[in-house]
């Protein structure tokens, strides 16, 4: 009597598990998979640096709007929009963030002295809205 195929024993090798050297400090996967973000800010950062260190605010104080700095808000803008939606794997959360940082330094070149009571309050619409997201999200 046939033993039937579920039964017969096939003679296979046990598959060896890849071990990762202790001490590697790899970064997970899905990182690789957004590292030009991370690559697309730091010119941006250079920018900002250049900006900062070899032009005078007199300047780019009205360029294009009167008061703004404008070139250097959009410089900041860009160069943490892409910085950290490389950090939180999330565009929508490196915009978020990246519009509360640029509006909180906007305060601040305007010269408005209490901006942490605004930036306080706009914290907290970036916090509820993280909860609706992640809250629709696991519907």
């Amino acid at each position: 009597m046939q033993k039937a195929k579920s039964r017969l024993k096939t003679s296979q090798q046990p598959q060896l598990k890849s071990i990762r050297p202790r001490g590697s400090l790899g970064l997970p996967k899905k990182y690789f998979k957004h590292l030009p973000l991370l690559f697309l800010s730091l010119p941006f950062y250079f920018g900002a640096y250049y900006i900062l260190t070899a032009i005078h605010p007199t300047q780019i104080q009205h360029f294009l709007i009167p008061n703004t700095y404008l070139p250097l808000q959009l410089v900041f803008f860009c160069a943490n929009f892409f910085f950290f939606s490389f950090l939180m794997l999330k565009t929508r959360r490196g915009l978020e963030l990246s519009l509360l940082l640029g509006f909180a330094l906007f305060l601040k070149l305007q010269g408005i002295t209490n901006y942490s009571a605004i930036v306080t309050g706009l914290l907290a619409i970036f916090l509820v809205v993280e909860i609706l997201f992640s809250l629709l999200k696991k519907k």
